[in-house]
């Protein structure tokens, strides 16, 4: 029904679809590839927050509250998708309990995500904080294994902005890690087990 409302975007590898500090009028629906929700630090660099899969809804707490985006957006590869007007979102929210009840979960899922994140950068050493941000986006973007763990598709360079330190440093803490067994390096992903089961993804 919400996608019946909107009109189908396409951007290219890079294309910046919301930027922060942004109040929103269309929510949009993710249908095809993938997003980077990332910020940038004082000193130019980006702080890679998650990675936004095919079926999320992106500025739906922006749209009701009027609030700016709080992250920039970018298309990871090319992207497809539904802009939502916010007033015919709201007007069916009205209408339809479910649907205001799923925003509600949807609104919920990402404040734990937010607590995460947060509970992630506060970690002092380097191989904590990136033990903690690892099992951070295995939860929200791993695939599960047939032996219980969750691979996460991601290059060092993504570790690296998502923790905030060099490579050469994500590289040694990373090896620490796979010699204490807590992950399995490969090419473009690691294996790691998760303390707890993945949350089911409210709104993908």
């Amino acid at each position: 029904m919400l996608l019946r409302l909107g009109s189908q975007r396409r951007y290219r590898d890079g294309a910046t679809l919301i930027q922060r500090s942004h109040a929103l009028k269309n929510i949009l629906i993710l249908i095809r590839g993938r997003l980077r929700s990332m910020t940038t630090l004082p000193d130019g660099h980006e702080h890679l927050i998650r990675w936004v899969e095919p079926g999320e809804a992106l500025g739906v707490a922006s749209v009701l509250t009027g609030l700016p985006f709080q992250v920039d957006l970018v298309a990871s590869g090319s992207c497809e998708v539904c802009a939502i007007p916010g007033d015919a979102f709201i007007d069916v929210m009205r209408r339809d309990a479910m649907v205001g009840l799923a925003v509600s979960r949807f609104l919920a899922t990402r404040l734990s995500e937010i607590i995460d994140h947060v509970a992630a950068q506060a970690q002092g050493r380097l191989q904590d904080r990136l033990l903690v941000t690892l099992h951070h986006l295995a939860a929200e973007n791993g695939e599960k294994l047939a032996d219980g763990r969750v691979r996460l598709r991601v290059t060092q360079q993504d570790i690296s902005d998502a923790v905030g330190a060099s490579r050469q440093r994500v590289n040694e803490a990373l090896h620490s890690l796979q010699q204490a067994g807590q992950v399995q390096l490969g090419y473009r992903q690691i294996a790691l087990t998760l303390p707890s089961q993945k949350r089911d993804g409210v709104g993908r």
